[in-house]
């Protein structure tokens, strides 16, 4: 099949849904051509290795005058920021050129920022839309909870504008898909297309299960994510001032390991004797299992952490919050542990860090649960399906 992929990120380790989309299209043998806006040289370096790969890039720079002018444009409408964010009207002739030249089978258009592109292209060939997860809710969990005040403060602006315009993006295309059923629930309130919408969850490639004489480090708690988005900054900041100290006053020789790309300057500053940051890594499952315990203390957020993802495919005992589990069918006490509170999360860390058969025990479920629910080859199959779907309902 002839997929015309719309990303607003070049797809690379750090953006998940795309990257594994695109290594699993290609690896079920798809004919794929991205369509993507370089903001860093960083992203010129992951086009270069998806040509590599036979992947046609079409793509456009943009820079930080572009999206402020994009956003001040759509200030005084009733769209969000986000809709336009992306727009480039170079962008959208190349592509159509593109369609023109080598029409594909399907378009699939990733995330609110590039559904304007599928908007203007529904007509020209079948869109699936590929929401990932309401950043409505997002954005109102922000609004609240958010550390950055200007973010708050766009937030409140922001918020209501997504929920109507996502409420609206259904209209246009013949398939709509996100990562949970919770997200699956919001696409298909107040709307005439509720049909439209399907789950297809995160699929990540099934690496070997860790070998069992692997020491695991004593007494480290790891927190994986990218370090400049915001739920994590403030899942971090949270971590650090309101439960670390408790479970440092019974064991003052624990230590934390944020491991991931970007941090923010105000997570470098969490850096201490007792705290390492380490950037970007080549490999975050060689962290999480020499890990004791992972933690995934999230606040807010919206669709599937992907932190809790890689901590089950490493075998990793997990404590998360129940926001950070949000759109996963797993149970607090088999897959994972979970606490709410800043007193929650410190007594069961300290509990299990006194405990290690639970700690493998725990591990292990993890495990079983992505080998089951998160087989890459598996939502692999489901996309192709919508895809189907989609191309059938545009000839009809």
């Amino acid at each position: 099949m002839k997929i015309l992929y719309l990303v607003p990120h070049v797809p690379n380790p750090t953006k998940i849904r795309s990257y594994m989309h695109v290594n699993g299209l290609l690896e079920a043998g798809h004919d794929l051509t991205v369509v993507t806006l370089e903001r860093t040289p960083q992203d010129t370096r992951y086009i270069e290795k998806l040509r590599a790969r036979d992947v046609r890039v079409i793509s456009v720079p943009i820079g930080k005058l572009r999206l402020l002018t994009n956003t001040l444009s759509v200030l005084p409408t009733r769209h969000p920021l986000q809709s336009r964010l992306f727009w480039s009207n170079h962008l959208m002739n190349l592509i159509e050129n593109h369609i023109r030249v080598h029409p594909p089978d399907v378009i699939h258009v990733e995330h609110l920022r590039m559904a304007g592109y599928g908007i203007k292209l529904a007509q020209q060939g079948p869109v699936v839309f590929d929401a990932v997860d309401a950043i409505s809710q997002l954005y109102q969990h922000a609004a609240r909870k958010s550390v950055n005040l200007p973010l708050r403060l766009i937030s409140i602006l922001e918020a209501p504008r997504l929920q109507l315009y996502e409420q609206r993006l259904t209209s246009y295309f013949p398939v709509t898909t996100v990562i949970s059923a919770d997200d699956e629930r919001i696409f298909r309130r107040n709307t005439q297309y509720a049909d439209r919408v399907r789950v297809i969850p995160m699929g990540v490639p099934l690496t070997a299960p860790p070998d069992t004489e692997t020491q695991r480090a004593d007494n480290m708690l790891i927190i994986t994510g990218t370090w400049n988005y915001h739920p994590n900054v403030a899942a971090a900041h949270h971590f650090v001032k309101h439960i670390l100290p408790l479970v440092q006053a019974r064991k003052p020789d624990i230590r934390l390991q944020i491991v991931g790309a970007n941090p923010a300057p105000s997570i470098q500053k969490l850096a201490s004797a007792a705290i390492e940051v380490t950037g970007f890594v080549t490999s975050i499952h060689d962290y999480l299992r020499r890990a004791t315990i992972a933690v995934a203390p999230i606040t807010y957020g919206a669709g599937m952490q992907i932190k809790v993802l890689e901590a089950f495919m490493t075998a990793t005992p997990l404590v998360a919050t129940q926001v950070a589990l949000r759109g996963l069918d797993v149970r607090n006490g088999e897959h994972v542990q979970v606490a709410n509170t800043p007193e929650e999360f410190a007594a069961t860390l300290l509990n299990l860090l006194d405990d290690a058969s639970e700690r493998n025990r725990l591990g292990a479920a993890g495990r079983h649960y992505i080998e089951k629910h998160h087989d890459l080859r598996t939502t692999i199959g489901q996309l192709s399906a919508a895809y189907q779907d989609a191309i059938t309902a545009f000839g009809s």
